[in-house]
């Protein structure tokens, strides 16, 4: 299994309206409509929505949903060898997530703090 999302360019942004390839969008929440007709246009859920999804509203057990966003992609592109696992040698690009709610705590890249 990989999890993936469909993000789009609105995600971690306020709600309000945006620009989608020249059509206008609204964004509620982690949904974005078109503006005319109201058709669903995409996903403003990025991948770490998807990772809460799995785990707290699915029941899939943590390392299998985080093996899906990390382990399971870099393998399928290509790139194990330098991402996807906390192993010497791979770049370390790590996220510290509570334990309760899986928010973020900490990012690392490259082994050093972010922000």
């Amino acid at each position: 299994m990989i999890l993936i999302s469909d993000s789009m360019r609105s995600t971690g942004m306020p709600d309000g309206e945006y620009d989608l390839g020249g059509l206008p969008a609204v964004k509620k929440g982690r949904e974005v409509r078109l503006k005319d007709g109201g058709a669903i246009a995409g996903s403003a859920s990025d991948l770490m929505d998807c990772l809460r999804t799995a785990v707290l509203e699915m029941g899939i057990p943590l390392e299998t949903a985080v093996a899906a966003a990390t382990v399971n992609p870099a393998k399928r592109i290509g790139i194990y060898d330098r991402y996807g696992s906390l192993e010497p040698g791979k770049l370390a690009d790590v996220v510290l997530l509570s334990k309760k709610d899986l928010s973020i705590r900490r990012v690392y890249r490259k082994g050093s703090p972010v922000g």
